[in-house]
């Protein structure tokens, strides 16, 4: 047996020089250690706003009711635009490449007009927050405890003080048209406490500095959260959504809304006037197979099918929570269902469902419906199956902002989500329930105009 001969020493030594290998070394090293973010070239080369509101909740408290309203709200605004800018800085370094600019003011009020209409070309980053304070649970346990012991145990911090700070992230690109499209929307949660003792709870001076220190720490870790989802999220459904849009050269200049450009952008939605006014038993017979019961674990309610593609749209209120959501048609099969959206300010969930067989309802224009114009709420309000109301519409209402078509008919809360048609059988809005201005639950509907807004990105 012949055994292989081995390398002398001077060749291992040539083969093994540091200046042959520590260069290709150091360049595998780079490239490990390059971080896997977006690239400067890929970013989105589009101008953005970024819009951020903030409701504080104090409960159990009197603090807006004295001289300290004045520090909160001025902590608040200053907070809310140190966290606007916090944000748009990470926006800058990782997906937006053009100019960001961050609205001024911290209530919805003082930038609701320019969240409606949006800029022309260009991204709109509307952050929602929502802040809860208050003692904890076992606030009450330990002053009982501080009370039996003679005030004894006063300086101890038993007392808890907590924040929840809750998120609502939502982007919109607004084409040349003034069209919004919606690319991300998703809730966010962060919460904090502190210990605290019965004395300093009793006093609003070290309430407020409870406040302030648990609002910086939850919104850095909100800022944090964000920024780690929404730019790679951000870049990929912005592509995947409006891809013809950004691979045109970026301008800033508006863009008239002339008739041929609303038309071309609206050419889904069957115009009014173009219509056919059906008879009853006619229009019943072409919309019920679109229209199905939500059955939950805890609620009923109603709902309609809006694309073929697999999804259907209902109130968040009847699904909000569940573990299961099933859809039951009327002609008695039964489909799985569960929410990928919700808005909670217009009430309205879009479901998922497998695209077998389904028929979408018709979409119409909500803007020319007209007071004293007759209705049809269809929906499973009722236990004995699918109900047919006729009603008029008796008022148009403003609640929290948003536009709500009051009907003179009394819906069940089963009526829920189910569709408002027209004579022709479109879509004009979907039925809810709510207190009214003298808090008696009443009959109204969302405005399919406002709906649209907010999944019609689904229907492309």
């Amino acid at each position: 047996m012949v055994c292989p001969t081995l390398p002398k020493r001077e060749t291992l030594i040539m083969y093994f020089q540091p200046r042959i290998y520590l260069p290709l070394l150091f360049f595998l090293l780079a490239l490990i250690s390059i971080p896997c973010h977006v690239h400067a070239d890929e970013r989105i080369n589009r101008p953005a706003y970024l819009s951020t509101s903030l409701d504080p909740q104090l409960y159990d408290s009197n603090l807006w009711e004295t001289s300290y309203q004045e520090t909160l709200d001025q902590f608040y605004s200053t907070e809310t635009e140190n966290f606007g800018y916090s944000l748009a800085e990470g926006l800058k370094k990782t997906v937006i490449r053009g100019p960001l600019k961050v609205l001024p003011g911290y209530r919805i009020e003082d930038q609701k007009s320019f969240r409606q209409k949006g800029e022309p070309d260009a991204f709109l980053v509307a952050i929602d927050l929502r802040y809860t304070y208050g003692l904890g649970n076992g606030s009450p346990l330990a002053a009982l405890a501080t009370f039996g012991t003679c005030f004894l145990a006063a300086p101890v911090k038993m007392f808890t003080y907590s924040a929840m700070l809750e998120g609502h992230v939502v982007v919109y690109y607004v084409d040349k048209d003034l069209e919004k499209i919606r690319v991300f929307d998703k809730d966010y949660t962060s919460k904090a406490s502190l210990k605290g003792s019965f004395f300093g709870a009793q006093e609003m001076s070290q309430e407020v500095k409870w406040i302030r220190k648990l609002t910086r720490q939850t919104l850095a870790d909100m800022n944090r959260q964000i920024l780690a989802e929404l730019p790679l999220q951000l870049l990929q459904r912005s592509w995947r959504k409006v891809a013809d849009e950004l691979n045109r050269t970026p301008t800033s200049r508006r863009t008239p809304l002339t008739t041929t450009t609303r038309a071309a952008k609206t050419k889904s939605v069957t115009t009014r006037s173009t219509t056919q006014k059906l008879e009853l038993p006619d229009m019943i017979r072409q919309v019920s197979p679109s229209v199905f019961k939500v059955l939950t674990e805890k609620s009923t309610g109603s709902g309609f099918i809006i694309s073929d593609r697999g999804y259907a749209v209902t109130s968040l209120h009847v699904v909000k929570g569940a573990e299961e959501i099933k859809l039951q048609f009327l002609q008695g099969g039964t489909l799985k269902a569960h929410m990928i959206l919700s808005d909670p300010k217009l009430d309205i969930a879009v479901l998922a469902v497998a695209p077998e067989n389904l028929i979408p309802l018709q979409l119409g224009q909500s803007s020319g419906v007209h007071v004293g114009e007759a209705m049809v709420a269809i929906g499973y309000g009722e236990d004995v199956g699918l109900s047919v109301v006729p009603t008029t519409i008796t008022r148009v209402e403003k609640y929290q902002g948003t536009t709500l078509l009051r009907i003179d008919t009394k819906l069940s809360d089963g009526n829920s989500g189910g569709p408002l048609l027209d004579s022709s059988g479109q879509v004009m809005g979907i039925n809810i329930r709510r207190a009214d201005d003298q808090q008696k639950k009443a009959s109204f509907a969302i405005p399919i105009d406002e709906a649209r807004r907010f999944f019609n990105h689904l229907l492309n």
